[in-house]
């Protein structure tokens, strides 16, 4: 764990990838056994004791072990081993903005300085995780404090909570695998896709036995996700695409096997219990499938807006009356697994056939396929996109002729056209300090919009601006604080900011009960003052305006 930690400090010192993963992979050289190499990658992978990936049959899906340390029993550790109090703990969390971080330069000065193996920290991992009791837990945790190094006891604690703040994706740690034992990154990737449990494709690769990892269902895989084409902007020419219309809905895998179904959602988690109606639907698609698509909202043939799928989504519990008042599909658009194999490999028009046979071999009305024909020209882009607002969807999916399944690239070979739902002029009444790299200035932005003298908050944002911008802003708001509660500063609403957003739904959680969807940061307007900012009553008419079936209209106004 030691020789981790290091290797993370290094990997952190780096800003860019090839280097990043240069650094991990040297790092993977040096472990010796096949156990150590499992654990390295899984505690990178923030699951330090997840002894194995969950596992599906048809009457239920076992989850593996997963650890869970909550801020409290932190705290009261580090109380301990320490001696400092809560309020000085509190502020040096506040100032730092990372809990592993904190703990290790807190306990320089106490620890013993023991060195922690790998298969030290997994036994501890494992005992934390079968302790029940908060009192017992903050017991370990305190002796853990004095007794390791404080590098150590920093990259303990961070790959708990799967925060590393190195600027690590798992896409990265499967290039390092590769780099470390002479496979290439596709064939690494291509195998984790198969498998989802990284740590073993890792020692698979290092015996060069990833041709024998077979594709498994139950486990999800990444998206691959489509490329913003800017406004007005037209495709790659000499190209050809086809287009679909592009779903304001809930991005979704479901996963087929003879009748045992999983929807996991774009986040990876399992969904299928809020959707028990799609689940029966998609057990009738024969053989064994994964399907990407969209969940929506639907009735009488076309799809409801967002806001109607939110009260679905926001139910703890699912009632009759919900699944009668809100009804919802799958909108099937793409096959990443077909009776035995993966599909990625295979063209846009080969798994198009695979689809659409799936589909209609399942004969539900639950299960759709999206209506998708080869773009002639591309002067119809303009047309077919107004037809789709007029459809009440986002826009249009640009997909490319012959093109693979690429799971996680947002590369040319998917194009979204789409325009903000509307934008707004509001003004920051909140600011919080910002995490890793951001931790020293105000970066996420709690803004609000006028009703008559008040301002009511209807939102929070943190990017599109520059780290110069950014650094600009927390000088001017640190200027006209008014408050402070834990690592959020109270302003004056003086400062105005342009965002745009997908949609508005109704929300508890503002004062101005709305909360935009997606909100983005467009521009700091320095050029106007608070009571210029757009009022409540705008925000009123554009959430209206939402559940009309006519939504272009809608950005037209803005």
């Amino acid at each position: 764990m030691d020789a981790l930690a290091e290797a993370c400090e290094r990997v952190a010192s780096h800003a860019g990838r090839l280097a990043k993963v240069a650094a991990l992979a040297e790092y993977f050289r040096t472990l010796e056994s096949d156990e150590d190499l499992r654990r390295a990658v899984q505690f990178l992978l923030g699951r330090p004791a997840a002894m194995a990936p969950a596992v599906s049959n048809l009457f239920e899906t076992v989850e593996a072990p997963k650890l869970a340390l909550g801020y409290a029993v932190i705290r009261d550790a580090l109380r301990a081993a320490s001696g400092w109090d809560d309020e000085t703990l509190r502020v040096c969390h506040r100032e730092v903005g990372d809990g592993g971080e904190t703990v290790g330069l807190i306990m320089a000065p106490f620890t013993a300085g023991e060195p922690m193996s790998l298969e030290r920290a997994e036994q501890l991992y494992l005992q934390l995780h079968a302790m029940r009791r908060a009192d017992a837990r903050v017991r370990m945790m305190t002796e853990i404090f004095r007794t390791y190094r404080p590098l150590t006891l920093k990259y303990f604690i961070k790959a708990i909570g799967n925060s590393f703040r190195i600027g690590l994706q798992e896409k990265m740690v499967e290039e390092a695998v590769a780099a470390a034992t002479g496979k290439s990154a596709a064939a690494v990737r291509a195998a984790n896709n198969r498998l989802g449990d990284l740590a073993a494709v890792a020692i698979a690769a290092r015996h060069d036995q990833l041709d024998s990892i077979e594709a498994r269902l139950f486990h999800p895989m990444d998206f691959m996700l489509a490329k913003p084409l800017e406004d007005g902007a037209a495709p790659p020419e000499g190209v050809e695409w086809y287009v679909e219309e592009k779903y304001d809905g809930v991005r979704a895998q479901a996963h087929c096997d003879h009748g045992a179904v999983a929807i996991f959602s774009r986040g990876m988690e399992d969904v299928s219990k809020s959707y028990p109606e799609l689940v029966s639907a998609l057990g009738r698609v024969p053989g064994s499938a994964i399907l990407d698509g969209e969940i929506l909202a639907w009735r009488d043939g076309r799809a409801l807006s967002f806001t109607m799928l939110q009260q679905r989504l926001a139910r703890k519990k699912l009632t009759e009356a919900m699944q009668v008042s809100i009804p919802v599909v799958f909108m099937g658009y793409d096959v990443l697994y077909r009776d035995g194999g993966l599909t990625l490999d295979q063209t846009l028009e080969e798994r198009r056939a695979m689809l659409e046979a799936a589909v209609n071999d399942a004969a539900s009305d639950r299960v759709l396929l999206s209506p998708q024909a080869k773009l002639a020209d591309v002067a119809e882009i303009p047309a077919r996109y107004e037809a789709a607002r007029e459809n009440g969807n986002e826009g249009l999916l640009l997909k490319r002729a012959g093109s693979l399944y690429e799971p996680g690239k947002r590369g040319g070979a998917w194009l979204k056209v789409k325009r903000a739902f509307a934008t707004l002029d509001v003004v920051i009444t909140a600011a919080e300090q910002g995490h890793g790299k951001r931790a020293t200035v105000l970066s996420d932005y709690t803004f609000a919009v006028r009703s008559g003298d008040q301002y009511l908050n209807i939102g929070k944002a943190y990017s599109g601006l520059t780290d110069a911008e950014i650094r600009e802003m927390t000088k001017v708001l640190r200027d006209i604080a008014i408050g402070r509660y834990s690592r959020v500063l109270l302003v004056k609403p003086q400062q105005v900011l342009e965002v745009g957003f997908d949609g508005i739904q109704k929300s508890p959680r503002h004062k101005s009960g709305y909360a935009l969807r997606f909100p983005r940061i467009l521009r700091w307007r320095t050029d106007k003052r608070a009571e210029d900012c757009d009022t409540i009553e705008r925000v009123q008419e554009l959430y209206q305006s939402s559940l009309n079936l006519t939504p272009n209209r809608v950005g037209d106004d803005a």
